[in-house]
């Protein structure tokens, strides 16, 4: 299932998260405008986090392995 979720998220299927990509995972609410939940702001923010948390390697992208051990780590 965890992988399902990475794979749904990848969407140009490089097999990596960019913050495009994690900007659209936070914001995908269905056919709701996301911004009645989240500000620009409030979302830039949230990318900005996960990347300095969870992109190990520093390159800007969260490859499955480094998901795989946020989740973990997030799920002790």
């Amino acid at each position: 299932m965890i992988y399902y979720l990475f794979l749904i998220h990848d969407v140009d299927g490089d097999g990596f998260l960019d913050g495009h990509e994690l900007r659209a995972a936070f914001t995908d609410f269905g056919e709701d405008d996301a911004t009645q939940y989240l500000s620009l702001e409030e979302v830039t923010e949230m990318v900005d986090h996960v990347l300095a948390e969870d992109d190990l390697d520093g390159d800007g992208l969260i490859s499955w392995s480094e998901y795989l051990e946020s989740q973990n780590y997030h799920n002790k």
